[in-house]
């Protein structure tokens, strides 16, 4: 039978070092008090005995709970299908970024879904005065998320992903979703298209604004106007699928339809081709965000978001603000243009027929 009332003294003893040596090789960063050789010493004294530091006594002398949260809406709040299929792949790639440089600092991810709920009993509040956080990341916050400003007014390190709040004093890591989209833009315009109908990105928060701006103020430097815009807004596939049928009915003469994202997009493409349209040869799609999903044989015309680099980026600001080491920033990754398969160049078609 393993025991497991071995404390710190005990290993000490039978390391022959002081308590305070052991306390430093437990510890996940290196101490220049310690060789590494008297460190790997002890590790294995205490991996033979099972021992472990108890956790809630270490966090209460070091002050710190070495865990971070980071707070993401119910995925039905950004779209209704969103887990149909794939969840968010942005939030996946994020995540991943998010544990990468945390990891490497020796802080725990908590993963919690601001429901109706969770708001309503304020639990991120206890969660807080109870010190079980030392940082909150905040993930596809709207512009109506009043608990946002009481996180705020804790003075916990906050970093805000995605998107950004002009009322929150707080650091933002985003990509640049206004110029990827204005340069997309401008490859449908080079490519001869000027019949254009957008399916509206939503504008409860900064992406979609920034995706739309970026459309609609390319077109009016160029003194166009859209052919359409949609009355709804969305994100997803089913909404794509919507969408596209909304554009026929109202615009049937577009040869270009400009998406909110990826997902989106495909939604558009599989009504269309439902309909006996081909992509691009009949109409132009585009999308955001450089998904390249399994199985799918069309690569969009679209603009990749960085959100693996979004996360880690983030992390480190946290850590920076728990470390006390920097003052809160506005960082804004710059995002890669995907050339796809989506856009019919109407020039080329044009110089043909002469």
């Amino acid at each position: 039978m393993i025991k497991t009332t071995t404390n710190i003294r005990e290993i000490a003893k039978i390391a022959g070092v002081s308590v305070a040596s052991v306390s430093r090789a437990l510890k996940s960063e290196h101490s220049t008090k310690l060789s590494e050789k008297q460190r790997q010493h002890i590790l294995d004294i205490c991996a033979r005995l099972h021992y472990c530091p108890n956790e809630h006594t270490r966090r209460l002398f070091s002050r710190r709970a070495n865990t971070a949260a980071i707070f993401f809406p119910p995925f039905g709040k950004i779209s209704e299908d969103m887990v149909e299929d794939y969840i968010d792949m942005n939030f996946g790639a994020c995540l991943m970024g998010v544990q990468s440089a945390l990891r490497a600092h020796g802080i725990d991810l908590l993963l919690t879904e601001i429901t109706p709920e969770f708001v309503e009993s304020k639990r991120y509040l206890s969660m807080i005065r109870g010190k079980l956080l030392d940082g909150i990341l905040l993930w596809g916050t709207m512009e109506q998320d009043e608990y946002v400003q009481e996180i705020l007014q804790e003075e916990i390190a906050v970093v805000m992903f995605q998107t950004r709040k002009a009322s929150c004093e707080c650091s933002m890591v985003t990509a640049d979703d206004y110029t990827g989209m204005k340069q997309l833009t401008r490859r449908v315009l080079a490519a001869g298209h000027r019949k254009i109908a957008v399916a509206r990105a939503p504008q409860e928060a900064s992406t979609g604004r920034n995706r739309m701006a970026g459309i609609l103020d390319t077109l009016a430097g160029n003194g166009i106007r859209p052919e359409y815009v949609t009355a709804q807004a969305g994100y997803g596939y089913q909404f794509g699928k919507r969408a596209a049928c909304e554009i026929l009915e109202h615009a049937p003469d577009v040869t270009c339809i400009m998406n909110s994202n990826d997902m989106a997009a495909f939604g558009c493409i599989d009504e269309l081709l439902s309909r006996g349209f081909s992509i691009p040869g009949d109409l132009s799609v585009t999308g955001a965000d450089g998904l390249k999903l399994p199985g799918r044989g069309i690569r969009i015309d679209s603009f990749f978001s960085p959100a693996f680099e979004i996360g880690k980026r983030g992390a480190e600001e946290l850590f920076n603000q728990i470390s006390g080491n920097t003052v809160p920033q506005s960082i804004c990754l710059p995002v890669t243009p995907v050339e796809g398969e989506t856009i019919r160049d109407l020039n080329l078609l044009q110089r043909n027929e002469k």
